[in-house]
């Protein structure tokens, strides 16, 4: 359901202070936003799942339904009796079903 990975690192913050990003023109506050949410949603070409790192720090991450989808296919294929060792873990029942909630409908955010 997840892979180990390192994650490129966030966009450095190019204003001084708080004052100089409220002073600053929209479309470069707008330019920061756009690198800031793609760092956030980064994935790594070629795997499949949730890499571990969105899971294991605040984030900002955006953990998509493309990911979602794919670590819940991924738990599918696992053998039936893992399956129900784990799901008599009533923390991994409500993995399972906040993963299938969250999926098809954006994700989730992990900040």
């Amino acid at each position: 359901m997840t892979y180990e990975a390192e994650y490129r690192p966030f966009p450095a913050w190019p204003f001084a202070d708080t004052e100089d990003w409220l002073s600053a023109a929209q479309d470069r506050r707008d330019e920061y936003d756009r690198a800031e949410r793609a760092a956030s949603a980064q994935t790594v070409a070629g795997m499949v799942g949730i890499p571990e790192f969105k899971l294991m720090s605040n984030g900002p991450w955006i953990v998509g339904d493309q990911e979602t989808g794919q670590a819940l296919e991924r738990y599918e294929t696992a053998p039936a009796m893992l399956r129900s060792e784990l799901e008599a873990d009533e923390l991994w029942r409500d993995w399972l079903t906040w993963l299938r909630e969250t999926s098809g409908h954006g994700g989730f955010t992990v900040g």
